[in-house]
């Protein structure tokens, strides 16, 4: 009976312990954007006249030329960006990846506020519609100047981790066919979009026991810092990013699904 007792107080143990395991939270699962907790306003972009007659966008250290003829112009990340002018105060765009449409992008401008509707193309099909607000801060007339954005809203999008054994990650957005698979290792892992390897890389680094900090490199060079923090309930994700080239920080709070 001693034995017996002995026997059932470790099955009490081990399942205590196992269900205690269980309930620590995790950075693994699928998480949703809650915009209205989030701040993402206060980017910038510039769009300008270049010397040759094409036009030069600029986001943050993300830039290319492009014009409004419909010819695909390469983007940095190694995908591909093509421009119309629809009529004087509307643009289309569509951005790829490895020949696969990503998102569809339509811009207009009024006065001195620029409108974009962007919708990222699902790898099964659909697109999920978001839209946001710019508020011109230099330049003119039309498209060329230096904008704000001011409001961002639409469905939320969607990151996925997926954590393998105690150093393996992989992070996926899926809305723009987007993963990396990595370790945490401080070394640079390549971003894979639909299916092709991009001139993007993460870098994955522990900085806490609920914290994750990830360094996205274009062509070599340090582009965003992101720190994902876990909250203690482990129902929340926030992602404080920083850009490297401008002073623009912004906050994306996501939910546990």
């Amino acid at each position: 009976m001693e034995r017996l007792g002995v026997a059932f107080a470790l099955v009490v143990a081990l399942v205590s312990t196992s269900a205690q395991a269980a309930a620590q939270p995790s950075f693994a699962g699928t998480w949703k954007l809650n915009l209205a907790k989030s701040q993402l306003t206060g980017q910038t972009l510039s769009v300008e006249k270049t010397a040759s007659g094409l036009l030069h966008f600029d986001s943050q250290g993300f830039a290319y030329d492009f014009d409004l003829s419909g010819k695909e112009f390469p983007t940095p990340d190694g995908g591909t960006t093509s421009w119309r002018e629809v009529n004087p105060t509307t643009w289309e765009g569509t951005n790829k990846i490895n020949g696969k449409v990503i998102a569809t992008i339509r811009v207009t401008v009024n006065g001195d506020t620029v409108n974009v509707v962007m919708k990222a193309t699902k790898p099964e099909g659909g697109a999920v519609e978001q839209s946001s607000s710019w508020a011109r801060v230099s330049g003119g007339p039309g498209f060329l100047g230096k904008f704000k954005s001011t409001e961002v809203k639409g469905a939320p999008l969607t990151m996925e981790i997926a954590l393998d054994g105690a150093n393996g990650i992989t992070v996926k957005y899926p809305e723009f066919q987007i993963a990396c698979k990595g370790s945490f290792d401080g070394k640079d892992h390549p971003l894979i979009g639909a299916g092709a390897t991009l001139k993007q890389t993460l870098a994955f680094e522990k900085t806490g026991a609920n914290s994750i900090k990830m360094t996205t490199k274009l062509n070599g060079k340090p582009f965003y810092v992101e720190v994902l923090t876990l909250s203690a309930d482990g129902k929340t994700l926030t992602d404080d990013a920083n850009p490297v080239a401008v002073k623009e920080p912004t906050k994306a709070v996501y939910e546990k699904q």
